[in-house]
């Protein structure tokens, strides 16, 4: 009985009795909803409770404004999240790993995530209102045993699956402005085209973890189908001019 209580979190929730106090729970807790993720408080022993809301459901996808992300600067640290859930909380650790994807994390190993991103202010929020500490850790190095950075990006992160994917959104892309600059589209035209262009662009860029450019492959599509998007988008305004959608 001690073993599975010390395996399921127990020690970390009996020294905190519950959190550190309502305020900081409370704020942890609002700072992950905004990132897609909502924590219930448990007691007993068991670990808490974490639900996924809907993607994209109460704010834009980072996506949409890529630039920030790949002009960013990097420290030259990975941060890496290092976890072993035990099985008989398997929905708990299933959560967590859609929410580390969600996160742009990339998965090293099952249960090894790695990131250029300072992830500790995201750390600390989960460990405040989910008790993760009791299962993670959390690991800054400069290097993977040895391992180059192209290597980490690689291992971490199915660039091959986005080639393909960014790839058939830039002909998405090419078409579409062709026949935009061809003639104009009426109303219900183009309200069905700019449907389907977001829909193309989210599928091309929902899984790109819109990494800092120094760490980019070099035949990243990402950029080229960013700036196809843009101008799309405005030939799409230009057209829209007047019309009522």
């Amino acid at each position: 009985m001690s073993a599975l209580f010390k395996s399921r979190g127990g020690w970390a929730l009996v020294n905190r009795h519950t959190y550190p106090n309502r305020a900081a729970f409370r704020n942890a807790s609002k700072r992950l909803r905004d990132k897609g993720l909502v924590v219930y408080q448990s007691t007993g022993g068991s670990v808490p409770k974490l639900f996924l809301t809907e993607s994209g459901q109460d704010q834009i996808p980072d996506y949409f404004s890529p630039e920030k992300f790949w002009n960013r600067r990097w420290n030259d640290i990975w941060y890496m999240l290092v976890y072993d859930v035990p099985e008989v909380d398997r929905k708990y650790r299933n959560i967590l790993r859609s929410f580390l994807k969600r996160m742009r994390m990339g998965c090293l190993q099952q249960s090894v995530w790695v990131t250029p991103e300072d992830i500790r202010p995201d750390f600390d929020d989960l460990t405040q209102t989910a008790n993760v500490d009791a299962f993670a850790y959390l690991l800054e190095a400069r290097t993977v045993l040895g391992l180059s950075s192209d290597r980490i990006v690689s291992n971490a992160w199915n660039f091959d699956r986005l080639d393909v994917l960014q790839e058939h959104y830039c002909e998405i892309c090419e078409k579409n402005i062709a026949l935009l600059k061809q003639a104009g589209p009426s109303s219900e035209e183009l309200a069905e085209l700019i449907r389907t262009s977001l829909e193309a662009y989210h599928g091309a860029f929902m899984e790109d973890p819109l990494l800092p450019s120094p760490l980019l492959p070099d035949n990243y599509l990402g950029k080229q189908a960013y700036s196809m998007h843009k101008m799309l988008m405005t030939l799409i305004e230009e057209a829209g001019q007047g019309v009522t959608i």
